[in-house]
């Protein structure tokens, strides 16, 4: 018992230091905040470059023991905290509260953000174009379901750009508020987690009545007070609706994610890595996509997607959406850039951001 107070003790020692070093790093970027404001009258200090590149340095410099998400947690809510001392980040989502997009806003963000929900994801858009909010968080892909082609129609009629973006993991949890597997007569979910979990809930839910809702929250809402029912949702949804987890990671498919964009008004400078978002529309002729194609690849750039969209009001021509590796102000993607705009009728580009991994 000594040797394990002994080391408690050491602990503590550290601790102390934490706090020490953390409120010094607080008073720190208060004086940034300041300089900043009397230099340029900026409405929020937030520079996603550069939690990105101090992340990326930190996770380099670590030795262990902790696993790299563990640190990028850590100090997420390190920046959170420092920014609220000025003024906290107002973030909207597609809500309802603990929704995924909730989840992924406060893994980015921490917690110390207000989170704002809308109703859909035009909503996001509109109160950041408002000035409502400082960030929007919106889904555009999920490795199951496919591209969120709604998040991608919005660029069309907003001047917001793509500041940044997240990959979260989407992990099922069967919810309830009794403990007891065996008296689940009912579930709720929305449509999507009841297909994922289809094969998990024919194993071990048979014959179980399965009913729809507009989102997983609503779902977790939906039986607080329905003690032979459950919810299909996310953990954060028992944390908040305070109900039992009887089962996790219940989905088919372990590889489930969902990549979210944070939407903004201001250009994000160049990270370690980046990813440039574009948006634009070609003649309709014969092999025009292709020399679009060609003429990336003779400049050594990388697509990592392309999705086209049907223009509105004009029928079967089309809207192409692409993701480049590579900031716009490098030189070859500058230069593809502009012999592009020669080849379109239309060219946007939608963010040149820091890329995950």
């Amino acid at each position: 018992m000594a040797k394990i107070q002994g080391i408690r003790n050491k602990i503590d020692h550290i601790d102390d230091q934490l706090l020490e070093l953390i409120n010094r790093r607080g008073e720190l970027a208060i004086k940034i905040g300041q300089e900043k404001f009397k230099n340029n009258r900026s409405k929020h200090f937030h520079v996603p470059h550069r939690e990105r590149s101090i992340i990326d340095r930190i996770i380099q410099n670590s030795r262990g023991p902790f696993p790299n998400e563990s640190l990028e947690n850590v100090f997420r809510e390190i920046f959170s905290a420092t920014l609220a001392l000025e003024k906290p980040l107002r973030i909207g989502f597609l809500g309802p509260e603990t929704t995924f997009s909730h989840q992924a806003a406060i893994k980015q963000f921490g917690h110390s953000s207000e989170f704002i929900p809308s109703h859909n994801i035009e909503s996001v858009f509109r109160q950041v174009e408002q000035s409502k909010c400082d960030y929007g968080v919106v889904p555009v892909e999920n490795s199951i379901e496919g591209t969120i082609n709604l998040t991608l129609d919005c660029f069309v009629d907003s001047p917001l750009l793509i500041c940044d973006e997240i990959e979260s993991t989407i992990s099922l949890y069967l919810l309830s508020k009794t403990k007891d597997q065996k008296k689940i007569k009912t579930i709720y979910s929305h449509p999507q987690p009841l297909g994922q979990c289809r094969q998990w809930l024919g194993r071990n839910l048979p014959g179980v009545e399965q009913i729809p809702t507009s989102s997983t929250a609503n779902a977790a809402k939906v039986i607080v007070k329905k003690r032979t029912c459950a919810a299909i949702a996310g953990n954060l949804a028992a944390e908040v609706y305070n109900l039992n987890i009887i089962a996790e990671n219940i989905q088919d498919r372990a590889e489930n994610y969902t990549r979210f964009l944070v939407i903004g008004k201001d250009k994000s400078k160049k990270a370690k890595k980046n990813k440039t978002s574009i948006m634009f529309t070609i003649r309709d002729e014969t092999g025009s996509l292709l020399k679009v194609l060609q003429m990336f690849a003779r400049n050594k750039i990388n697509l990592t997607k392309i999705q086209s969209r049907p223009l509105k009001d004009r029928p079967w021509e089309y809207l192409f959406y692409v993701d480049l590796e590579g900031y716009i102000e490098d030189l070859k993607l500058k230069k593809s850039l502009q012999l592009l705009k020669n080849m379109c009728l239309f060219l946007r580009v939608l963010g040149s951001y820091p890329r995950k991994a």
